[in-house]
């Protein structure tokens, strides 16, 4: 297939994932207003997949994992069982998108909006900290003679390997 054509496909592909769960609400409630629903799901759908593509692309056979790549920028050469954790954080965190994605949509299609609203605009940056401080947690008792990074140098770092 052709490269813009394999392009539009997945960007037709992603807008239909995008309109399931007001589409799912439509069915569900025959609400008019889901076209304003939507323009309030969107941008936030659309992030996290973005994220989840982002992340999930560098998983595939051949790619060197997102967080793999941001390590090797902070400290160099990495130890095997470093390369295998850090593998492992790239595949949790796209958990986590996809995780956030699914958890929106169902509220999103079968909640109010009042719930769906709290999901996405108050609990949404709290779950993120959550999940770093998990992971940061879980990697200094893991590992606790590995270097640690400022987070100044980790997000110059996630920035550079994002762009690679």
């Amino acid at each position: 297939m052709p490269r813009a054509a394999g392009g539009m496909l997945k960007a037709f592909a992603l807008l239909v994932i995008i309109a399931c769960p007001w589409l799912a609400h439509l069915a569900v409630s025959g609400d008019v207003t889901g076209p304003l629903r939507l323009a309030l799901a969107v941008p936030h759908a659309a992030i996290y997949f973005f994220l989840l593509w982002l992340f999930g692309r560098t998983l595939l056979r051949g790619s060197e994992p997102l967080i793999t790549g941001v390590a090797r920028r902070i400290h160099g050469a990495l130890a095997p069982e470093i390369e295998a954790y850090t593998r492992r954080v790239t595949l949790a965190w796209c958990c986590f998108f996809a995780a956030q994605i699914i958890a929106s949509g169902l509220l999103f299609a079968f909640a109010p909006l009042e719930i769906w609203s709290l999901f996405v605009g108050v609990l949404n940056v709290p779950l993120i900290a959550l999940m770093f401080a998990g992971e940061y947690l879980y990697r200094v008792m893991r590992y606790p003679d590995h270097p640690r990074a400022s987070m100044a140098s980790a997000l110059r770092a996630f920035a550079k390997q994002a762009r690679a």
